[in-house]
């Protein structure tokens, strides 16, 4: 089984944090239902150093873990939201994020890309990061105007709409393909079923 850590924090972005949470735990779901062909479902838990987190819409998130104790886990991801800011001033997270980041699969959205650049991970990497914030990521790292980037180990995506190909990466590496495919194929069709739209106009990536 892959374990997957999601690290959240006040005025973290909900949207790009809903993505990634529910298309990786969409395996457990299309497991049990018997339309995805694998062994064991991701775990995916929600990490934070608070009881309780506000998102920046004012979406109120209850952690699975408190604390920064990631070693658990096989794949760290750090979603966006300008409450990074804050959380980059800790420097036993950056450097939990770090000591991660040098041995197993870490990924960002968004403004998160910022925490694994001061945690150092960044040096002579392709990464990118919400297109507002390329020059802010040009000082640790060569940019990149790309939804996604994997560099090694470390797996960038842009702005919070990007968390899906985020999501269908993962996917990939801890199953394949085809099994991505399954998973995004069955989301779409939910969505249409139930008619959800989103208005990209009203959006505002971080």
């Amino acid at each position: 089984m892959r374990k997957i850590a999601i690290y959240v924090f006040n005025d973290v972005e909900e949207l790009g944090l809903d993505i990634i949470y529910n298309v990786l735990k969409k395996t457990k779901t299309l497991k049990q239902l018997g339309v995805l062909p694998i062994d064991n479902p991701l775990q995916v838990d929600l990490i934070a150093e608070e009881k309780i987190v506000i998102g920046t819409k004012d979406m109120r998130i209850t952690p699975h873990l408190i604390g920064l104790d990631f070693t658990d886990y096989d794949i760290l991801i750090i979603p966006g939201g300008k409450g990074i800011k804050t959380s980059i001033l800790n420097q036993v997270f950056l450097d939990k994020v770090r000591e991660f980041g040098q041995e197993k699969i870490i990924c960002s959205i968004g403004l998160g890309s910022v925490a694994l650049a001061l945690a150092g991970l960044l040096e002579n990497k392709k990464a990118t990061t919400h297109h507002k914030h390329y020059i802010k990521l040009q000082k640790y790292c060569k940019v990149e105007n790309k939804r996604i980037v994997v560099d090694g180990n470390i797996i960038t995506a842009g702005g919070m709409l990007c968390a899906v190909d985020l999501a269908e990466k993962i996917l990939e590496i801890c199953y394949s393909k085809s099994i991505a495919d399954i998973v995004l194929e069955y989301i779409e069709a939910e969505r249409r079923r139930k008619g959800i739209r989103l208005d990209l106009g009203e959006i505002d990536e971080q």
